[in-house]
């Protein structure tokens, strides 16, 4: 894909709400997740307590319980460090585009591609994360040799607001999550 002209507009409120609903969805699983692993954690350090039988001294003991909270620090930390990172990656370019209120507009010639087996319709993005993106069969026999198409994604996320090609446009919403460019 060979970008003719490429600018940055302001965000619409559509766009908006759709950047907001896609990241309440990334935070709620992320949120759900994280909180999951942190009651299996304090639930097998709980449980961990009561393990005992009267060949086991109160020294051994002691040790046991002082190793298993030792191994729930280190695991919260560790699960704690593990979604931060998963925040800061992809959670945080869609706050960041909402912040700056900026979409990019991007002018190309596109490259349509069809699977050999399956009816699927793809145009080729040139983005290393999404190489090819999802179209419908009417946008694939309208890409032609010259035809120029324009995409609107926003810069932080790379998530793809909307597609034309030759006045045939797909606007994406937060049902499309995997459209990150």
């Amino acid at each position: 894909m060979k970008i003719i002209y490429r600018e940055q507009i302001e965000l619409t409120p559509a766009d908006r709400s759709v950047l907001t609903s896609v990241r309440r969805k990334k935070t709620t699983f992320l949120l759900g997740a994280y909180l999951a692993l942190i009651a299996i954690v304090v639930v097998v350090v709980y449980l961990s307590g009561w393990v005992g039988t009267g060949y086991i001294t109160e020294e051994k003991m002691e040790r046991y319980r002082r190793g298993s909270s030792i191994l729930a620090i280190v695991s919260f930390i560790l699960l704690t460090g593990f979604f931060i990172v998963y925040y800061v990656k992809s959670v945080l370019p869609y706050t960041r585009d909402l912040k700056k209120g900026l979409k990019t507009v991007s002018w190309f010639y596109p490259t349509a591609y069809k699977t050999p087996y399956f009816d699927s319709y793809f145009l080729k993005t040139g983005s290393v994360k999404k190489p090819m993106l999802p179209i419908t069969r009417e946008m694939f026999y309208a890409v032609k040799p010259g035809v120029l198409a324009c995409i609107l994604f926003a810069p932080g996320s790379r998530f793809v607001l909307s597609l034309d090609i030759d006045g045939l446009q797909v606007i994406y919403n937060e049902s499309n999550v995997d459209l990150e460019l």
